[in-house]
């Protein structure tokens, strides 16, 4: 398998050779092509992290009545923490809600001293989900369940953002998926008029290659070879022109460059789509040569 696709390159290298001029014009257009992507990949995965961020803190916090004593508190979140879908429970007393509502809230700690001594802030118990757990359904059916049970007050769960920001995220996946088919269809075309423009020059050699006794496999092979390296060299190309793009605009808008697998992916776009085009132009560029 190495032996072949040494070969292709190859035999790709020398086709290149002799049409140097459109191969970079070529080049240069899927260079373009996949930086528009990259640069849409790169919003993507910032604006995803973002959301899949806030989706991740999905919770349920349940207020507890006043009368309720911190046994009774800490048996009904026993209760809760063996319900499906929930993670974990944190019991909060109402001595820890009022040095939070101090700690993250200075400015108003004194509204607490004019309340006086009688007034307390609600004992809670604080909820976590599983990831599979954390649609507005579920989380939904679990706070309506918790809200019926004895010594609870109120239930809050994010009940006007959550359904918004799951179908935020799952529109936002596909998207990125859809741009993906998109630009791996018009890079296989532009490739393979590039190719079929390239076997057109040389259908006479085709067929004197054919009639000689050349195997279709190597009559085919430096196409193939042109349109893998076109596709990976114009992917690694744009890659380099959006990291560049990326670096120069670090400071004024701060974000994460692609990850390690969607990088990789790119590439397997590119060169993917390179050999598809290659494969439609000569399809359509010559008769099929004799086996």
């Amino acid at each position: 398998m190495i032996h072949l696709i040494r070969n292709v390159l190859y035999e790709g290298l020398l086709n290149v050779r002799g049409k140097l001029g459109s191969f970079l014009i070529t080049l240069l257009m899927i260079s373009l092509s996949f930086m528009v992507f990259d640069i849409f990949l790169i919003v993507s995965w910032n604006l995803g992290s973002v959301l899949k961020h806030e989706q991740e803190n999905v919770g349920i916090e349940v207020f507890l009545k006043d009368n309720i004593s911190e046994v009774e508190a800490v048996i009904l979140a026993d209760i809760i923490s063996g319900m499906e879908g929930v993670r974990s429970v944190y019991y909060v007393s109402p001595q820890e809600a009022e040095a939070v509502f101090r700690a993250d809230l200075p400015e108003q700690a004194d509204l607490l001293t004019l309340l006086g001594p009688q007034f307390h802030l609600p004992a809670s118990v604080q909820i976590s989900l599983h990831p599979d757990c954390r649609t507005s359904e579920k989380v939904g059916g679990l706070a309506r369940t918790i809200s019926g049970m004895e010594s609870v007050e109120d239930v809050v769960y994010g009940k006007e953002y959550l359904p918004g920001l799951t179908r935020a995220v799952d529109i936002l996946d596909k998207l990125v998926i859809l741009a993906g088919i998109v630009l791996a269809v018009s890079l296989s075309l532009v490739v393979a008029n590039t190719v079929r423009i390239a076997v057109a020059k040389r259908a006479l050699t085709v067929q004197i290659m054919s009639i000689v006794g050349a195997s279709g496999w190597f009559v085919r092979m430096p196409f193939l070879g042109e349109g893998l390296l076109t596709g990976m060299i114009g992917a690694t190309g744009s890659l380099l022109l959006t990291g560049a793009v990326s670096w120069m605009l670090m400071s004024s808008v701060p974000h994460d460059y692609l990850p390690g697998k969607w990088i990789t992916l790119v590439l397997i776009l590119g060169t993917s789509s390179g050999v598809a085009g290659s494969w439609i132009g000569m399809k359509s560029g010559i008769p099929k040569p004799r086996s």
